[in-house]
């Protein structure tokens, strides 16, 4: 059992190395522009919001 535990810790890349790998992708995909990356992570989180209320919404008019 310990040494399945220590298999699977050495094929998990450590923490580092996946924020590493996260950092890298977002300076890639917005050129090192991380005010855009905010702002439009900032949008998405706004309008899954706004989906998810209108969605409640909509549940409690049906209910009523």
């Amino acid at each position: 059992m310990l040494d399945q535990s220590l298999e699977l810790e050495e094929q998990a890349p450590s923490v580092d190395k996946r924020l590493g790998s996260v950092v890298r992708m977002i300076v890639e995909q917005y050129d090192g522009d991380v005010k855009a990356f905010v702002d439009s992570t900032r949008y998405r989180i706004e309008v899954n919001r706004k989906a998810e209320a209108a969605s409640h919404n909509g549940d409690e008019a049906a209910l009523a």
